[in-house]
């Protein structure tokens, strides 16, 4: 005979719970009540002594520690059996493809395999069957509309049931999950819904792009959120299958299609992927045009696809099993033109991280068209070409060269074939010296930033002109020249078979060393009164939005000050720092200076209201305007910097091609704001990107 006694708290054998009897296999049974609920407890023998108790059975009798108290091992105790059982959503249809929704069950007490018993009012054992038929039915209580099913906790004291509601009368039901051999149970209840049959469509009949570039197509879902997309078929010599799923299941999904990797399938490439985050795509079969070559050596021909959309995910889609058909249009890649403009230095990193949507908020202020850069200043290379959005993609949007040698991670001798496009800067050639150029690469990858614009097949290289100059005086015998002319070379590679012949476009601009002054009268002074308001002015080539700061500093020992007012350059390069002298004195003597741009100082002096002719106070309008001289006067609007600046966009096929040139042209600095946004990009700058 046997004793059941729990444990005080000293651990020691205490009240008695149940006296038990040993089996003829050295097992103990008893059954968990209101005498055995919530504790620790130990079996001892006649004697008292604590009897070990495992897995085999019965142990030998074991001592009680010194103290008294029962060893830890030969204690056991008993917890009361938690179960939590919920539908992963809240409702689950009845026909097509959202007939099917996880049920959880799970327990934090208890980890080792144990079966429940599920019932759920208004459903018989038979469609409790076909409800869980992807689980393991251990039996079946007709009687009690009950079915008995096996929670696999594998350790982990989670089991998660995959159940389908097709053909179950729509109705609110409440499931009741109750442990066989413990009182645990919890309730849940779901929703079923008449839903009609599953089915998949094309946003649009028609998918228009160019080839190499990224076709971007929608996938709308009624009743599922998998599909499966078929692009192209025997007849179109191409074809690649992926399933689709729509992750957040708001009945849309969106497909972007990479047509410059499309022809080279493996791995690496990215032929069919997610438009965003709530898509999922897994490609399953896509044709391999250019067996073991190179990426872009075989871009898909311009000519129509066909392209076909099914519910649930399958093989193959077609004709016959498709619930849903569009075209895929490719057209022709083009290389069109180039641009360039100039950018104060200091915005050069927000140009750089700038979406193509937002760069058109800078023109007008900070981004202007133009033949002449000032050095230190950022050089923006607008390129006007489609065919380019699937390679640039596909390498993380980094715009390689004909010496990169970033691709894909390999380096080889047929590198310069897999590379679609380049950008490369070239200045006036040297006698006997091969033509100094620059590739967009020797620059460094913190000196360039490629932005591009899917929406209008064009992309923006924002450069910094001084690492450009740099990296020619640093790989040629090339000194550079105050007003040195660049060209920007775009050039679009035939290897690629993105076209086919090499096709160039260029756009020309000087660099000139940054030089900045300030307006003085024909004495050569800056002549303020000693009043709040008062303006400085000057011209400098610097790009319009750059922010100087002028020194205005009097060691007059009566009135000694140091002013730092700042001015902005303008549109036609000319900028004014406002100044407050109200609280100085007429007759103080100043020189004022350029800080960071010129070393150049000017004598100033302030006086006591309106000056005399000839010495014209800037910021008063008291005097009349003189006429201009050959100096300005501080009032003087100085003339535009360049009267005419004229990019020219060369486009330069094989010898059997004919040359085509295309200028556009307007003012420098000083050219107007209509004229620059009347520009190429100036619809294109400020479109919006589509929104998949």
């Amino acid at each position: 005979m046997y004793r059941v006694r729990e444990l005080n708290d000293d651990d020691e054998p205490g009240t008695l719970r149940r006296s038990v009897n040993s089996e003829g296999d050295g097992t103990i049974e008893f059954d968990l009540d209101g005498q055995l609920s919530e504790g620790d407890f130990v079996i001892v023998n006649p004697s008292g002594q604590p009897i070990n108790v495992g897995p085999s059975g019965v142990g030998t009798s074991a001592s009680l520690a010194s103290d008294g108290s029962v060893n830890a091992s030969d204690q056991f105790e008993v917890v009361t059996m938690d179960l939590s059982a919920e539908f992963e959503d809240s409702s689950v249809g009845n026909d097509g493809g959202s007939t099917d929704v996880e049920y959880e069950v799970t327990s934090d007490i208890r980890a080792d395999d144990y079966s429940v018993n599920i019932s759920a009012e208004g459903l018989d054992t038979d469609e409790l069957g076909d409800i869980f038929q992807n689980a393991n039915i251990n039996t079946t209580y007709e009687d009690e509309d009950t079915i008995e099913v096996t929670q696999s906790g594998s350790g982990t004291a989670d089991g998660t049931f995959d159940l389908n509601f097709t053909d179950i009368d729509a109705d609110t039901y409440t499931f009741e999950a109750n442990v066989t051999d413990a009182d645990a149970s919890d309730t849940d209840t779901i929703e079923v819904t008449d839903t009609g049959s599953a089915e998949a469509d094309f946003g649009d009949n028609v998918f228009v792009e160019q080839r190499g570039d990224i076709a971007n197509i929608t996938v709308e879902m009624s009743n599922t959120d998998e599909a499966t997309i078929q692009i192209g078929q025997d007849s179109n010599g191409y074809a690649a299958v992926a399933e689709v799923t729509d992750d957040d299941e708001d009945g849309v999904a969106y497909v972007e299609f990479n047509t410059f990797t499309a022809g080279h399938y493996d791995e690496r490439a990215e032929v069919i992927t997610g438009g965003d985050e709530d898509t999922d795509v897994t490609v399953t079969s896509s044709s391999n045009l250019t067996g073991n070559g190179y990426y872009g050596g075989d871009i898909l021909d311009a000519t129509s696809y066909d392209m076909f959309v099914t519910e649930g995910f399958v093989s193959s889609v077609d004709s016959d099993n498709a619930d849903a058909r569009a075209t895929l249009q490719l057209s022709e890649a083009s290389v069109d033109s180039t641009q360039i403009w100039t950018a104060p230095e200091d915005i050069y990193d927000d140009l750089a991280d700038e979406d193509a949507e937002d760069i058109g908020a800078y023109t007008g202020t900070n981004l202007t068209q133009t033949d002449t850069v000032a050095a230190g200043d950022t050089v923006v290379v607008q390129v006007q070409a489609s065919g380019l959005e699937g390679a640039l993609e596909n390498r993380g949007g980094i715009l390689s060269t004909d010496s990169a040698t970033d691709i894909y991670g390999t380096i080889s001798e047929q590198n310069e074939n897999t590379i679609p496009a380049g950008l490369k800067f070239e200045s006036e050639p040297i006698p006997n010296v091969d033509e100094p150029a620059v590739n967009i690469s020797q620059l460094g990858s913190n000196n360039y930033s490629v932005v591009y614009d899917e929406a209008n097949d064009q992309h923006f290289v924002v450069v910094d002109s001084t690492a450009m100059v740099d990296a020619f005086e640093n790989t040629s015998a090339y000194t550079f020249d105050d007003g040195d002319l660049f060209t920007a070379n775009f050039t679009a590679y035939e290897n690629s078979d993105l076209v086919d012949d090499d096709v160039s476009v260029t756009g020309d601009f000087n660099v000139e060393d940054a030089e900045a002054e300030l307006d003085t009268n024909e004495d050569d002074e800056i002549v303020l009164q000693a009043a709040s308001g008062q303006e400085v002015t000057g011209e400098t080539n610097l790009a319009p939005g750059t922010e100087l700061e002028l020194e205005l500093d009097s060691d007059t020992s009566g009135d000694p000050f140091v002013k730092r007012p700042e001015a902005v350059v303008q549109e036609d390069g000319t900028f004014t720092a406002v100044a407050d002298f109200s609280e100085n004195s007429a007759g103080s003597e100043f020189t004022a200076s350029i800080i960071a741009v010129s070393g150049d100082e000017y004598d100033g002096r302030l006086v006591d209201g309106p000056v005399d002719p000839g010495t014209e106070t800037p910021g008063t309008d008291t005097q009349d305007t003189p006429e201009p001289t050959d100096t300005a006067t501080a009032t003087d609007t100085p003339e535009p910097m360049t009267d005419t600046a004229t990019a020219t966009d060369t486009a330069t096929e094989t010898a059997d091609e004919a040359t085509e040139t295309g200028t556009s042209g307007g003012s420098g600095p000083g050219f107007t704001a209509a004229l620059a946004l009347i520009a190429l990009v100036a619809a294109a700058l400020l479109a919006v990107r589509r929104n998949n």
